[in-house]
């Protein structure tokens, strides 16, 4: 309701690296498809290496001047996602202590009571345990980290592939390819919780532009962090 006391859940810096996070994915979902599809998405390499071989480089068809643009973008997007990850995880680093997403007991009760919680409230409509976020989004984030950093070390060795035997390439473009896949699938899952359930929405809109929700949302479906954040 108009007037309510808003809550501040992300920081401008949050914003901006979220923003830019969805950029830079969405480039490398679109190459990655042409670069691993084949004939499936072969379609794609050819809209995007058309232009390139009518004008520029009429010795390559369509399809593999394609390819060699999607690698390229590929590369620059990654060096651009770098460009954005780098200073915010240096920017974010020395406020580690107060990120929400640690676990708030190490315990395997811990986690089956989280476990339980997320249960509950999708599944059955009850009323939320959480903090500011859930186990799943807590699962997420790591997850989201530690696979990043993994799609980065393999892409470097398969970048600089004279670098490295070919034992290892391999190894490293299979990694790449299944955490691409992997991608794919977990993004999708990500996506529809984030944006297709309503009680989400004010979460949606404070990532994307104001920073803030309601504090009455707040207090409903994040009633830990509403705690913690009314006693600060």
């Amino acid at each position: 309701m108009t007037g309510e006391r808003q809550l501040r859940v992300f920081s401008e810096l949050q914003i901006w690296a979220h923003k830019h996070l969805i950029h830079f994915t969405a480039a490398f979902l679109l190459t990655g498809l042409i670069l691993v599809g084949g004939e499936t998405f072969r379609v794609l390499g050819e809209i995007l290496g058309y232009p390139i071989a009518e004008v520029f480089a009429p010795e390559y068809d369509a399809y593999s001047a394609g390819v060699q643009v999607a690698r390229w973008i590929h590369r620059l997007s990654a060096l651009g996602l770098a460009f954005v990850l780098v200073p915010f995880f240096f920017a974010e680093i020395f406020r580690a202590a107060k990120w929400e997403f640690w676990p708030e007991c190490w315990s395997l009760e811990c986690f089956k009571q989280g476990l339980r919680n997320m249960i509950d409230y999708y599944l059955g409509r009850g009323r939320p345990e959480f903090g500011k976020y859930n186990l799943g989004q807590k699962c997420w984030i790591w997850l989201a980290s530690i696979g990043m950093v993994i799609m980065y070390i393999t892409g470097i060795i398969m970048w600089f592939r004279d670098s490295f035997s070919v034992t290892v390439w391999e190894y490293a473009h299979l990694i790449h390819v299944i955490g691409f896949y992997l991608s794919i699938i977990f993004l999708a899952i990500h996506v529809y919780l984030a944006t297709m359930i309503p009680e989400h929405r004010p979460m949606v809109t404070a990532m994307f532009r104001t920073g803030t929700v309601p504090e009455e949302f707040a207090k409903e479906h994040h009633p830990r962090w509403y705690e913690k954040v009314r006693k600060s």
